[in-house]
């Protein structure tokens, strides 16, 4: 387990990494608080991702809270406060906060969330930027913003949210306020599983591991680009993306292996 600076007010790391067996286990680590956003949150995460994505031996990555919460969006008093917050210091950090979805979803390795609790806000943004999740019985989404006279489209929501559930279901939640159950996430094709509360880790790790070994880690990193490179392109786009990707992926030593081991097994 590696942790990472600065301290929580308990006196730890506020987000833990550990690695286990080629799977990278991000923790946010402020229990107490239900994991909100803070002001160092966005420098460590971006440095955590940065890091395992240089490391080879990694191959997926479960991003999950510590305690009750999954993610209570911003760190209320902090980020946003009733009497204002230098409107500088609140752009940089909500600038920020957008440069981690946007990381997430640009990163070469699949990211699971593993929602275990609420993902309230920026919360639930997080969740969505993230490849795969699934959810705890426990967990809730919370389309909360708008509650306090903000913007519910927060951290990348406008973009995501309609892409997953449709545009006049993403213009509900986020109008209404609403608070979708896990169950009901589920059905909204926000969470592709729901399990008990003690089942939730090992659910993820067995995702994280179906994926290390269903793809090597370069043709998982094509994949997900042609996917996100086809939200917004045209379809004849999307087949000259996927034509020079799959020939350069004919190229490696992965292809070349795998193909090998089938046409053997083909031959018997």
């Amino acid at each position: 387990m590696t942790s990472s600076d600065p301290q929580t007010s308990t006196n730890q790391p506020e987000i833990l990494v550990e690695r286990r067996d080629g799977i990278a286990l991000i923790l946010l680590n402020r229990p107490q608080e239900r994991n909100p956003l803070g002001l160092h949150f966005s420098d460590l995460m971006l440095s955590i991702l940065d890091e395992l994505e240089k490391d080879d031996a990694i191959s997926a990555i479960v991003l999950t809270g510590n305690g009750p919460g999954f993610c209570a969006g911003a760190d209320l008093g902090k980020i946003v406060h009733p009497d204002g917050i230098d409107m500088e210091v609140q752009f940089r950090l909500v600038r920020g906060y957008n440069k981690v979805v946007q990381r997430i979803r640009q990163l070469d390795l699949p990211v699971i969330a593993a929602v275990n609790g609420p993902a309230v806000g920026g919360g639930a943004a997080l969740a969505l930027a993230c490849d795969i999740a699934i959810a705890a019985e426990e967990a809730r989404y919370y389309f909360a913003f708008g509650r306090v006279g903000a913007c519910s489209a927060d951290m990348g929501c406008a973009y995501m949210l309609p892409r997953l559930v449709g545009s006049m279901r993403a213009k509900h939640m986020m109008l209404t306020g609403a608070t979708l159950n896990a169950q009901q996430a589920k059905a909204q094709g926000l969470v592709v599983d729901v399990v008990p509360r003690a089942q939730l880790i090992p659910a993820a790790l067995e995702i994280a591991q179906q994926i290390k070994i269903a793809t090597p880690r370069r043709a998982g990193a094509a994949t997900k680009m042609a996917i996100m490179r086809g939200e917004d392109a045209d379809f004849e786009s999307c087949l000259s993306y996927e034509a020079y990707l799959q020939s350069y992926l004919f190229q490696t030593e992965d292809h070349k292996q795998r193909l090998s081991v089938l046409l053997a097994a083909l031959k018997k």
